[in-house]
């Protein structure tokens, strides 16, 4: 199938193709991209367990992250790829000037779930590398840092604790509390400034429901919110069955108490929340971005911060990373900035180097899996030499 066609199919579309080439039979030549002990670069970080796993499968070297280190150098990267068969890729830029000095390489396996924020994908498939993705590994962790970060802007969680650290020492003299209950009269009382807003009954807004938003759903739904969800690739009869409301982007931000947003990044995609879609959300709602910063134009956004256009955002991503300490969103006191922190958990690791595992396992067997680019298995001469 062309490249370009197979990309702008829907991802429903997409998903039926993989699967179909999934199971294909194992004694397909033209999916034995790999056989034997096929020669391994790591450079991820990986469970100890998974490691051992991938010795008894490969000959497997470690470098960088994958040795305990940190990222690893990108000479020592282009002169360690030279000999690889198959790349176990971490966060480093995998792009066309690396992969050209890998000629014996056949695959990549990506921790991400999104492989192209670091690989160059078109390019791995011009040169028949078949790159592979994980499944799973970050879903609850982003869906529960969303919660979190709903909690803290609609609790103000974080001018809370601020407040309690540096109030004035002669605030907790006497008639300043009302039974323990009440701290100060007027403006001086925090119960006051720190007003909170309740989930229960509330309107949440998913933008993009793939896994992550399928999660996101999930948990949100246990504080008795209705959930609504933007995404024109999902089925409309499949969200209902997940009793989730399917509407347009403009329904959605009008009807949102709390917008978050976890659509991939693509041309259709950047700079989808702008001055436009926020003049549409209402005085007293949030913004959550958990997925990519292009997502959002910041700098409509600033503005609209400024004008008190809505109540607040959440941002774990940035148009430039890391930011400034100066970085008007950073800095904004309507906005619970976070270090691009949302899917580090203890779990994770553990979780990517299991599909790692079990994607090097499909493809020795002859059954790729989790192909970001199937179309790699249609063309010529991919059995193996």
């Amino acid at each position: 199938m062309n490249r370009q066609l197979f990309r702008s199919l829907p991802r429903t579309a997409k998903t039926a193709i993989i699967r179909f080439i999934s199971s294909m039979p194992i004694n397909a030549d033209a999916i034995r991209l790999v056989s034997g002990r096929p020669r391994v670069l790591a450079t991820a970080d990986l469970s100890p367990e998974g490691i051992a796993s991938l010795r008894e499968m490969s000959e497997l070297k470690l470098l960088g992250w994958a040795a305990g280190e940190w990222f690893c150098d990108r000479k020592q990267l282009m002169d360690a790829i030279a000999e690889a068969e198959v790349v176990i890729a971490g966060y480093e830029c995998f792009d066309e000037a690396l992969l050209a000095a890998a000629p014996q390489l056949r695959v990549i396996l990506s921790v991400r779930s999104a492989p192209e924020a670091n690989i160059d994908v078109a390019a791995a498939t011009a040169r028949g590398i078949a790159v592979l993705h994980t499944v799973g590994r970050t879903d609850h962790g982003v869906a529960e840092f969303t919660v979190a970060l709903a909690l803290g802007l609609t609790r103000h969680l974080i001018p809370a604790g601020a407040w309690i650290r540096s109030r004035p020492s002669d605030f907790d003299a006497g008639e300043g509390f009302y039974h323990g209950t009440v701290w100060g009269r007027g403006a001086s009382s925090p119960q006051l400034a720190f007003t909170g807003m309740e989930l229960h009954g509330r309107t949440l807004g998913i933008v993009g429901f793939g896994a992550i938003g399928r999660v996101v759903a999930e948990k949100f739904s246990g504080f008795g919110m209705s959930i609504i969800a933007h995404d024109p690739y999902v089925d409309i009869a499949e969200l209902k069955t997940l009793g989730v409301e399917p509407v347009s982007l403009d329904q959605l931000l009008a009807r949102s108490a709390i917008v978050t947003l976890h659509a991939r990044l693509s041309t259709q995609t950047r700079g989808m929340i702008g001055a436009d879609q926020l003049d549409r959300m209402g005085r007293g709602a949030y913004l959550i971005n958990t997925g990519r910063a292009g997502l959002i134009d910041t700098g409509a956004l600033l503005r609209a911060l400024d004008r008190e256009q809505i109540a607040g955002a959440a941002l774990d991503v940035f148009d430039t990373e890391p930011p400034s300490a100066r970085d008007p969103l950073v800095t904004h006191p309507r906005v619970l900035a976070t270090p691009h922190i949302a899917a580090w958990t203890e779990e994770m690791r553990v979780r990517h180097t299991r599909s790692i595992v079990q994607n090097l396992q499909r493809l020795l067997a002859g059954k790729p899996g989790n192909l970001s680019n199937p179309e790699v298995l249609t063309m010529a001469g991919r059995t193996v030499r």
